[in-house]
């Protein structure tokens, strides 16, 4: 259906929609709930897509406080709906079909959308366009009806030899599959109870979600009443499965990883940290039991106030790989619960070791790189073996599709060595540090200040 049918079908329903949404109240409440806990800015930038009525602008509204809104449908008379709960100029409301969002005013930090992703044409396609007009650090979240919902009505249909005009629904776990960073969808079954497939209907209409399935052929009204007499007769209710996705774009900043462990990745984060003005992570600190830990001598060589440093996800006593470390102290790592710290500046996080040092049984430090979705600054030695060592780790990188900006080299300058992995990596050295005895802010200054910007390396 086209989709200023879909806009006239809402569109007539507008002034009762809110008598008969309790799904879809139920899912703005829910949704609206789980954006509360992200960690967004003060006064965040949101683009609503679909608003509807406005269930979610109003819970959103009082949860999060004072924002500043646009807020979208790609019906009229929905958008007058949802305008006149709020003051004149509280949001900018437009009337915009948001599988193809145009020239809006971005970047956003929260793009939302309730119960409304589920009409886009192209769903993959309209959440790529969606994800591109996210602020860095900034979210995408969503619910929409998953496989699954209104399998009682299918049912009765199929159980008849007919198919039902209902629209088929993603999987939950292909939601997101092409968006460019880290995220995932989880899913809440709701039982509507029905007063009898008429009554199914009838509410369907009510709120102008009566919409067939494209090239679906009507069944004829003898048809229809059979469906009804089968579902009333099996069935009491409908199932509605919801799927509730967030997906946050990467901060501005780097995931520094090294050829092996002990070649100057906490250097090489001082230094970056200082160049950029940006933040240090150290998600997974091992090693414990024999010094004070990366984040202490990051803080100190590149001079971090307190609210540039994050505290590690994970730490360990043992100097071994993550997953071997957390045996010996009989826990484990759960990189599910790696998320990247909330931030207001560039982001600098430092790996454990090199690319395939495992994490815990299943991931390795490079499977922690592609959730996180930064791009990489590759640290290695100067000397003898860094060709080797460093070619195989940007190949590791470039099968799983991991940008580059570069490398680092550490030790006596070897003008071969920078030119052989320039050449056959396909990569810049964005810097080589000659071998020190002893560091000290002063040397990560004078470091830093040699440095390209973030914004140059990111250009390349």
């Amino acid at each position: 259906m086209h989709k200023q049918e879909i806009a006239g079908r809402f569109g007539s329903s507008s002034a009762r929609y809110d008598r008969h949404a309790w799904v879809q109240e139920h899912a703005a409440l829910e949704l609206a709930r789980r954006i509360a806990t992200l960690p967004l800015p003060p006064r965040p930038r949101i683009l609503e897509i679909g608003c509807g009525t406005g269930l979610l602008t109003r819970e959103l509204t009082r949860l999060l406080g004072p924002a500043n809104w646009t807020v979208t449908d790609i019906s009229p008379a929905m958008l007058s709906q949802a305008q006149s709960h709020f003051p004149a100029g509280y949001a900018d409301f437009r009337v915009l079909d948001g599988e193809h969002p145009g020239h809006l005013d971005g970047p956003y930090d929260l793009i939302c959308s309730s119960l409304a992703v589920q009409w886009f044409n192209d769903l993959d396609a309209g959440l790529a366009r969606l994800a591109n007009l996210l602020a860095p650090g900034g979210w995408l979240a969503f619910s929409t009806l998953a496989d699954g919902t209104f399998r009682e009505w299918r049912d009765a249909h199929e159980q008849l030899g007919w198919q039902a005009g209902t629209r088929s629904y993603p999987l939950p776990e292909q939601l997101g599959r092409y968006l460019p960073f880290s995220g995932r969808a989880e899913t809440e079954t709701l039982h509507a109870p029905q007063a009898g497939g008429l009554a199914f209907v009838r509410g369907l209409k009510a709120i102008g979600a009566d919409i067939p399935a494209a090239g679906h052929v009507p069944l004829s009204p003898r048809q229809l009443r059979a469906v009804i007499t089968r579902f009333d007769k099996e069935y009491t209710h409908v199932s509605y499965e919801i799927a509730y996705g967030a997906w946050r774009r990467p901060p501005a900043g780097v995931f520094v990883t090294g050829t092996d462990t002990g070649v100057g990745k906490t250097l090489a984060c001082a230094v970056l940290a200082q160049a950029w003005q940006a933040g240090y992570w150290k998600p997974l600190q091992t090693g414990l039991a024999e010094e004070s830990g990366d984040t202490d001598t990051v803080t100190r060589l590149a001079a971090l106030a307190p609210d540039r440093v994050h505290a590690p996800g994970y730490t360990l006593q043992a100097p071994l790989s993550p997953w071997a470390a957390a045996l010996e102290e009989n826990t484990c790592v759960d990189i599910e619960t790696l998320q990247l710290p909330a931030a207001t500046a560039p982001l600098v996080v430092e790996g454990a070791g090199g690319l395939l040092v495992p994490v815990d049984n299943r991931h390795t430090m490079l499977d922690l790189i592609v959730r996180f979705g930064l791009p990489v600054v590759l640290v290695a030695r100067s000397g003898l073996g860094t060709i080797n060592h460093t070619l195989l780790s940007l190949q590791a990188l470039a099968a799983r599709r991991v940008p580059v900006l570069g490398v680092i080299m550490n030790g006596p300058p070897s003008p071969g060595n920078r030119q052989a992995i320039e050449t056959f990596g396909k990569v810049r050295v964005l810097a080589e540090f000659p071998h020190y005895e002893k560091l000290d802010p002063a040397t990560v200054q004078a470091l830093a200040v040699r440095m390209p910007s973030l914004e140059t390396c990111l250009e390349q």
